[in-house]
C-alpha cells in the first residue's frame, strides 16, 4: 500500500528540522507547497501532526517553529523510584497582551493594567498513552527573557516552587471539548481539573495553572 503523500511530507520535514535549531522558524505553508509540489491542505496535515506530536509549535501570526529538541524525547529525569517517565508535546505557545477574565481573576490583573501573557498549552504522556494537558499562564515580566523559549525550564513548576509557593484547587467538570480528542476520552467524560496559582514568597501571583487529567490513565484520590 503507498504511503500517504502527506505522510511522506511528514517525514521529510521530520529530517529536515533534524538540522534546524530549536526555535527556528520552518518555512510557510505556502512555500512548502510551492517546494514539494502538494496541496497547501496535504502540508497543513503533516505540519498538524508535527505540532500535535510536539516537534514543531505555532506562533499566531508569526509562523511554525521547531520545538525545544529536549522535549523530543522522553524525560527520563526521575527525582524518586515513584517518578514516571514523561513525555510533552507542546500544542499552542503565545504571548498574550489581553486575556479572558478568569485568567485575569488569579494572578490579580485587570483589563486596564500593562501587561503581557505567556500562555502555552501541553499534552503530558506516558507510553504514548495522553495522562493529562496543562494550560499555563505566566506573566511575562516574571521570566528571564532567555528562558522564554526553553519550554523545559519555561514550564518545569518545580523549579519556580523552590522560591515561590502553589495552592491548588480540586474541580470536578465536564471534559472540554477542545480536549477530548487529545485526551482520547468521550465527550462529556467527568474529569478532574486541577487549578493551581503560583505566588512569590511576598504572596504576588505570577503563574495560574491548570491541568485537565485523564481519568482512564491518572487517578486522583482525595482524602477529607
Amino acid at each position: 500500500m503507498k504511503t500517504p503523500i502527506y505522510i511522506q511530507i511528514k517525514k521529510k520535514i521530520q529530517e529536515e528540522i533534524k538540522d534546524k535549531n530549536s526555535n527556528d522558524a520552518i518555512e510557510s505553508e505556502r512555500d512548502l507547497s510551492k517546494r514539494l509540489n502538494a496541496s497547501r491542505m496535504t502540508v497543513r496535515k503533516a505540519l498538524d501532526e508535527l505540532v500535535e506530536e510536539g516537534f514543531l509549535y505555532r506562533k499566531k501570526n508569526k509562523g511554525t517553529f521547531v520545538s525545544d529538541k529536549s522535549l523530543w524525547k522522553k524525560n527520563t529525569s526521575v527525582t524518586n523510584s515513584e517518578d514516571e517517565k514523561l513525555e510533552y508535546r507542546l500544542i499552542n505557545f503565545d504571548v498574550k497582551y489581553s486575556i479572558r477574565d478568569d485568567v485575569l481573576k488569579p494572578l490579580n490583573l485587570n483589563d486596564t493594567d500593562s501587561f503581557s501573557i505567556i500562555r502555552a498549552i501541553r499534552v503530558v504522556l506516558k507510553d504514548k498513552r495522553p495522562q493529562n494537558i496543562e494550560e499555563f499562564y505566566i506573566i511575562r515580566s516574571f521570566i528571564e527573557e532567555k528562558n522564554i523559549n526553553k519550554f523545559d525550564k519555561l514550564l518545569d513548576l518545580n523549579s519556580y516552587l523552590k522560591n515561590s509557593t502553589m495552592t491548588q484547587k480540586f474541580v470536578p467538570i465536564r471534559v472540554p471539548t477542545k480536549y477530548a480528542h487529545n485526551l482520547k476520552l468521550n465527550l462529556d467524560t467527568p474529569i478532574i481539573m486541577i487549578e493551581g496559582i503560583v505566588r512569590t514568597k511576598s504572596g504576588v501571583p505570577y503563574i495560574y495553572y491548570k491541568s485537565y487529567n485523564n481519568p482512564k490513565e491518572k487517578v486522583i484520590e482525595i482524602t477529607v
